[in-house]
């Protein structure tokens, strides 16, 4: 069986079916009763006093403009997530002066204080030298640090240099944190205060914030009866302005916060009250709802990613698959493997990206290039034949596309893409129309492949995207 849909804009038009087969299979992909903690898509805060916590985050880098602050923001949502309050979010360049003003200012208003940033080997990494200055301690070197940081360097065969004895310098009676995948962080107690000194990449700091700081949050907290509790829902196809007319007259003691990250949109439902019970079961039916009004258009939850859900109903079902990328240059492969244990499913990702390569790799026929063209429908189907028939496996997944900003023609426009699939019984062809940069059409087309994936896996014929 062949399949061709028409060429439209990834614009749905209607709601997806959501009947009660539907909302079954929906049902079985996830599972909306996810543990607690500064990461998961539901989290239970019992609002508590006491607690004030402050964020400073060091670097040029920031305070430019040029990097992204998502340091700031993860440890915010795990402090609120663990009971404390944050009080105040700081950024900071890299100049001694400034660092320790920012500390001890902090120093005078907060009961924890945990900074990112300026502490690795290098010459403007210089929180720890504004850490002894602004609580008025030597620099000494942490034997038990450096053995340490010797020890990690000799089990990954790297040698040892005068600037990683500098790591070794801490402000003096400074304790180091436990780093699992890196070598820097130390804490400092000041009477009643607690100051953690973190690494500024993410990595590395999320896993000390789970390991040490989460912990201690949750001890020193008093509890307090009031109870919040939150999911995320991740969505991908309808517009926000979609979204809401779907979701209106959905009436209730609850709060939503629309939160797009591009291509997929992610739904934050919030309840609150005093009763544990009451407001868990009152998060669990609005979920319903939600989930009841948007069926298909839901993905996921929390942390999940696209990628990371088709691959579990890949490996759920027993069933294999090969991709072959033309405009996406390997994104849908390079996405899939990036979930680990993905070998059990992904047997082969092919780049083919001139019409040479389409040729010699997947046997093209000139003839059909020529004819057709290589971003064309009767491509893509070759494509996604081609690459299941000579990988030998379940599926054959495709995408043949122009992104810009150049190549396009009134025909075919720049953000005209082909995305097939091909099964054993089953070849589902599609003709898409992108907006953006190079950049935004590339991710939406894998983005746009996979789902389409994901909704043939889950079994769902709607043609909504």
């Amino acid at each position: 069986m062949v399949l061709y849909w028409s060429r439209h804009l990834l614009r749905p038009h209607s709601v997806c079916q959501t009947n009660d087969d539907i909302l079954d299979i929906l049902s079985q992909s996830f599972d909306f009763h996810c543990a607690e903690g500064p990461a998961s898509c539901e989290r239970s805060i019992e609002r508590r006093q006491g607690v004030n916590v402050e964020i400073v985050t060091v670097g040029n880098e920031i305070i430019s403009g040029v990097t992204l602050d998502t340091n700031a923001r993860f440890l915010a949502d795990a402090v609120t997530s663990s009971g404390g309050q944050i009080t105040r979010i700081v950024s900071v360049g890299d100049t001694v002066a400034i660092i320790v003003d920012a500390l001890r200012e902090a120093m005078g208003r907060a009961e924890i204080v945990l900074v990112t940033g300026g502490l690795g080997p290098t010459p403007d990494d210089l929180t720890t030298e504004a850490a002894a200055q602004a609580f008025t301690r030597a620099l000494v070197i942490h034997n038990g640090f450096l053995n340490t940081i010797k020890d990690r360097l000799r089990r990954r065969k790297r040698k040892f240099t005068p600037s990683h004895k500098r790591m070794a310098l801490l402000p003096e009676g400074a304790e180091p944190l436990e780093n699992p995948i890196g070598t820097c962080g130390f804490r400092i107690d000041l009477d009643k205060r607690i100051f953690f000194f973190l690494p500024g990449v993410p990595r590395e700091m999320e896993k000390m914030v789970e390991g040490s700081i989460v912990p201690l949050l949750r001890e020193r907290s008093h509890q307090e009866q009031h109870i919040v509790r939150s999911s995320v829902l991740k969505v991908f196809g309808p517009t926000e302005s979609m979204l809401t007319a779907l979701l209106e007259g959905m009436e209730g003691d609850f709060q939503l916060a629309y939160l797009p990250s591009y291509p997929e949109i992610r739904l934050r439902l919030t309840v609150e009250g005093n009763r544990q019970g009451e407001v868990k079961d009152r998060l669990h039916r609005y979920q319903q709802e939600i989930q009841k009004r948007l069926g298909v258009f839901i993905f996921g939850k929390g942390n999940d990613t696209m990628e990371g859900v088709v691959g579990a109903l890949l490996k759920e079902k027993g069933v294999t698959l090969a991709t072959a990328e033309s405009c996406t240059g390997g994104l849908v492969a390079y996405r899939i493997t990036q979930v680990p244990g993905s070998s059990e499913y992904f047997m082969r990702g092919l780049v083919v990206y001139s019409n040479q390569a389409k040729e010699e790799l997947l046997g093209i026929p000139h003839s059909i290039l020529e004819r057709f063209g290589a971003v064309s429908k009767e491509t893509a189907e070759l494509m996604a034949t081609e690459v299941r028939q000579r990988s030998g496996t379940s599926l054959g997944l495709a995408i043949t596309g122009i992104a810009g900003p150049t190549g396009g023609t009134p025909t075919k426009p720049v953000g005209r893409v082909y995305i097939a699939l091909a099964a054993e019984d089953t070849l589902e062809v599609k003709e898409y129309d992108f907006f953006g940069d190079r950049h935004q059409v590339r991710l939406m087309a894998s983005q746009v492949a996979l789902d389409r994936l994901r909704r043939y896996l889950l079994g769902v014929t709607n043609d909504e995207l």
